[in-house]
């Protein structure tokens, strides 16, 4: 399991409303939010995570990767928001390029219905997660964003699988299809390494929970209550 530290950069500031949330960053850069239990406030609750994946034209890369990470945290239960966008905005509004829709399709994923958008400097407030799928599309990200742009947000989706290498997953546009099936093999095994880590996270938040559940049912209540228990017993 990774190490999991509180991380004081996860606290949000006021007016990004969720002032109350809390991230655990792992060494990875991935995060797990947690917010207060309303009948506990001590006893942190999962949120929902917010994904987002970039690339330059949204139209090949970065589709294949909201698809795919879609499909597996479906099927692993978790409840995540998960799109994508692109720097160029040259497609917005169109489907994605049709080999990516093929080489999905026959991993059993439909990818058909997502339509194209251009990345915004807002999405770095509105995404927990921000994966870039090449080093260019970071330093357009940057160039968008400006002041808005948080390093402990973006990362390069390969440095899940192998952090600190910044391994880009190649640009497949106007590729054979070959190249389209390489690039899916890549994304899928960073995606599920994403969900293997999830799994983790989850257990320590488990495990946290259960740990302060126990503190607060375990603190002495009202005097008047435990009386009324002593009495109750004899």
């Amino acid at each position: 399991m990774p190490v999991l530290n509180k991380s004081t950069k996860g606290v949000r500031n006021k007016g990004q409303g969720a002032s109350s949330s809390v991230r655990y960053k792992s060494n990875q850069n991935l995060y797990l939010r947690l917010v207060p239990c309303p009948l506990f406030p001590s006893i942190p609750i999962f949120a929902r995570m917010k994904i987002l994946m970039v690339c330059l034209g949204n139209i090949c890369r970065s589709p294949l990767a909201e698809g795919i990470l879609k499909d597996k945290a479906g099927k692993a239960g978790l409840n995540w928001v998960i799109d994508s966008a692109g720097t160029n905005g040259y497609h917005v509004g169109e489907a994605p390029h049709p080999l990516s829709q093929k080489v999905a399709l026959l991993n059993g994923i439909d990818i058909s219905r997502q339509r194209t958008r251009k990345f915004v400097a807002a999405d770095i407030d509105n995404f927990d997660i921000v994966y870039a799928m090449a080093e260019d599309v970071i330093v357009e990200m940057k160039r968008i964003a400006k002041n808005k742009f948080d390093n402990a947000k973006v990362d390069l989706l390969m440095n899940e699988l192998y952090p600190g290498k910044d391994i880009d997953v190649p640009d497949p546009w106007s590729g054979p299809e070959k190249e389209y099936h390489e690039v899916f093999a890549m994304i899928d095994k960073a995606c599920d390494k994403i969900i293997q880590k999830s799994k983790c996270r989850n257990l320590f938040a488990l495990t946290l929970r259960l740990h302060e559940t126990c503190k607060v049912l375990n603190k002495p209540r009202d005097r008047s209550i435990q009386k009324c228990k002593i009495q109750n017993l004899k």
